[in-house]
């Protein structure tokens, strides 16, 4: 449920958006580049002191280490949650500044996930633990560097002038990938601050997972943040750590609707005006489509299989969804033995898919929780929410040689509460196009009351986004019998 916008979108985009690197060079690295720095940060929703960062830099034996640490008092579901992130990474301090070694670790409640990569000649050797399961391997070259690493302070201390821009990437150690982002200087502005003059600068980055305004002085130190409903301000590590548990993110994140839609498995076409937003956040794809209207009319959002646009799958989008990562071991002996179990003697992917949906739906057992979900431990434990059926099924299918995809958005919740919550499913590629379906359902062909923001590595910005501003009204509702 609203959980995994915590996992995929806060946790790394605050982590990659508090220390943002760019491709571009500004300037060469001088010795104060390499000066030991500590920050750290409070973290709030609402006003409401929810966790604490901490952004440190050293000098270590083999160069120089960024460090960055995030814990949250987390509600979800009405369960409360301790979970933290933390990432180092050490660079060499001399040309060519490689990156030599990452460290990761994150947990919720008792599930533990760490991956460690370490350079082997031009590229790295990783380390993956989880559910008790340990999987090395080895990568090819990263190009991340502590040039990237420092950029941002270097721009911001060059007096950029406000609309100038400069393309950067972030590291997203659990995929293992660069994702590009845009800053664009978006004002320059003076204040005191703990009684010091001091020149900021107002800062909008731009990412697939969220866009965040954030207020840099002109010596590059972040000095607050915002992004959605969450705010991040610098603090002195007595008062950062001074926190209390969040509200109930699930409550914080439910859209309500002005009429009732009945039984939620029966919706089969369904047509809302969509309050409160940009209707760009809600893309066209698989029952999915969004109308402008002339005026001042709210966009109507059309849900259902006559109203969906097929997606076609592109070369790209079959590889990269049949690929093996840290999130979805298919080789995996574990996982090798439950997709032949699943799948049977089923031949085409249509028949593979409609088998794994039936097999993942019977074989994890409904539980709310406020945790995050792998494939390990969630083969042994057997339970989950959403999102915990949501991966199982594309670990499976993707074994099964049939690409799939976690999708992200929402799902008419009931009646009694008029809403729609936070919700994941999936998309697999069937005769060439996206499909959707929902294990959680037990659905190959989902009801019309899912709203998709997208699949979830863009998801993420969509959810956020929309958290305590978005609203329907019901336009028209059609039901089975």
């Amino acid at each position: 449920m609203l959980r995994l916008v915590l996992a995929s979108g806060l946790w790394l985009g605050v982590a990659a958006a508090l220390v943002p690197s760019v491709a571009q060079e500004p300037a060469p690295l001088a010795p104060r580049d390499f000066e030991p720095q500590l920050d750290w940060y409070g973290v709030y929703i609402k006003g409401k002191k929810i966790g604490y960062a901490r952004m440190s830099r050293e000098k270590v034996e083999e160069g120089v280490r960024e460090s960055f640490l995030l814990v949250m008092k987390l509600v979800s579901f009405g369960q409360k949650a301790e979970v933290s992130l933390s990432q180092s990474l050490v660079f060499e301090s001399k040309p060519p500044y490689r990156l030599l070694r990452v460290d990761y670790q994150q947990n919720a409640g008792d599930i533990e996930a760490t991956i460690k990569l370490t350079r082997r000649g031009d590229g790295f050797q990783i380390v993956h633990q989880a559910g008790g399961e340990t999987k090395t391997k080895e990568h090819g070259p990263i190009d991340y560097s502590y040039r990237d690493a420092t950029t941002i302070e270097r721009w911001i201390r060059s007096g950029p002038k406000v609309g100038a821009k400069i393309v950067s990437k972030d590291f997203h150690v659990q995929e293992l990938r660069l994702d590009p982002q845009e800053n664009t200087i978006k004002a320059v502005k003076k204040s005191l601050v703990a009684g010091v003059p001091v020149t900021y600068y107002e800062v909008e980055t731009v990412s697939p997972q969220l866009t965040l305004l954030s207020r840099i002085d002109n010596q590059g130190r972040m000095l607050s943040g915002k992004f959605a409903l969450f705010d991040i301000q610098m603090e002195s590590e007595k008062d950062a750590k001074n926190t209390e548990f969040s509200q109930d993110l699930f409550v914080l994140g439910m859209v309500k609707i002005d009429q009732p839609l009945g039984r939620t498995s029966a919706v089969r076409e369904l047509v809302l005006e969509v309050v409160g937003v940009d209707e760009a956040i809600f893309p066209d794809g698989p029952r999915q489509s969004m109308v402008r209207r002339d005026g001042k009319q709210p966009p109507l959002l059309k849900l259902g299989k006559r109203y969906g646009k097929e997606s076609k799958a592109t070369a790209v989008e079959v590889e990269e969804n049949l690929k093996e990562t840290l999130a979805y071991p298919i080789t995996h002996p574990k996982v090798q033995a439950l997709a032949r179990e699943a799948i049977g003697d089923a031949q085409t992917a249509a028949e593979k898919v409609k088998r794994v949906v039936a097999f993942v739906h019977d074989y994890i057992s409904p539980n709310l929780t406020a945790s995050l979900p792998n494939i390990h431990d969630l083969i042994q434990r057997k339970k989950g929410d959403c999102k915990s059926y949501a991966l199982l099924t594309a670990t499976l299918l993707r074994a099964a040689g049939v690409p799939a995809r976690e999708v992200s958005g929402l799902l008419y919740i009931g009646d009694d509460g008029k809403s729609f919550g936070g919700h994941a499913w999936n998309e697999a590629i069937i005769d060439g196009v996206w499909v959707p379906i929902d294990a959680s359902m037990n659905e190959t062909e989902i009801n019309a009351t899912h709203i998709s923001f997208g699949p979830q590595d863009r998801a993420a910005k969509g959810l956020l986004e929309s958290m305590g501003r978005l609203s329907f009204r019901l336009v028209e509702v059609t039901t089975a019998p």
